[in-house]
Parts: C-alpha cells; sequence; structure tokens
C-alpha cells in the first residue's frame, strides 16, 4: 500500500483542497454556502424591461401566492394587443418624423466645400474610368495576340 492510502480521509482532503486546514472548516463553509442559496430561493426578484424568450419567461416554481386568474387577458387579446403595438412601431409616418428628425441633425456643406467635394469627386471618377480603359485596352491587345 502507498501512503496516501494509508492517510485518513480528512487528511487526503486536506491535502487536496488548498487553502483548507481542515475538514470540519470545509463542511461548515459549504453548510453555509447551502444555507444562503436556500435563502436566496425565497427573495423576490424584480423582473427586468427587456422582453426574454419564452423559455426565460415560464416560471421555475409556484409562487408563494396562489394566482386567482383575476386581471389576466386571454391569449386572443394579447396577440391583438402586441399586433397593434406593432403596427404603431412599424408605420410610416413614424418612419418619416424620425427621417426628418435625423436630417435635422446633419451638418449640411457650404457653399466652398461642396464645389470642393464635387471637384474630388469628378476627379476620382475620370481617374478610374481612364484605369478601366487603360486595362480594357491591356488585356484586348493580350486576347488578340493569343488567340489571334
Amino acid at each position: 500500500m502507498s501512503e496516501k492510502d494509508r492517510e485518513p480521509t480528512g487528511e487526503r482532503l486536506d491535502a487536496e483542497t488548498p487553502g483548507v486546514d481542515d475538514a470540519a472548516e470545509l463542511e461548515a463553509a459549504e453548510a453555509e454556502v447551502a444555507e444562503d442559496a436556500a435563502a436566496d430561493e425565497d427573495k423576490v426578484v424584480a423582473t427586468p424591461t427587456r422582453r426574454r424568450s419564452r423559455a426565460a419567461d415560464r416560471p421555475a416554481g409556484r409562487t408563494a401566492e396562489p394566482r386567482t386568474g383575476e386581471g389576466t387577458r386571454s391569449r386572443a387579446a394579447a396577440e391583438r394587443a402586441r399586433a397593434a403595438e406593432l403596427r404603431e412601431k412599424r408605420s410610416i409616418g413614424r418612419f418619416l418624423r424620425e427621417v426628418v428628425a435625423e436630417l435635422r441633425k446633419v451638418i449640411w456643406p457650404g457653399r466652398k466645400e461642396l464645389i470642393t467635394y464635387t471637384t474630388v469627386v469628378i476627379i476620382f471618377v475620370a481617374v478610374m474610368v481612364a484605369l478601366v480603359a487603360g486595362l480594357d485596352l491591356v488585356f484586348a491587345q493580350g486576347v488578340l495576340a493569343v488567340f489571334g
């Protein structure tokens, strides 16, 4: 038998768990964690305002108070309310109002800036047209040279 097999269980536990000097201390700490977890289960947690997935909306267990069913609405009513809310979010009027609001935030260029930017764009487009035309001529000459 090796020395490790002859050691009592508590000493083997202490050797395997760094930072714990006594097995009883470890068991007490585990019991304390278990009590804290049991106490946390009874706490009421505020629900977040963002909608979660359907699986996350289902309660894990029964609440302390029994449900009476008052104040609930039918599935059809809930779906109609949700459809009305989506229609309001997707309306064309709202879209146009948001477009106007965003256009008001734009910093429009002055006359000098507008002329400068337009000139730069026209020169860039002319250079690109010349580059593509030159490559087209080179490839056309290459194709004629190879295929006759």
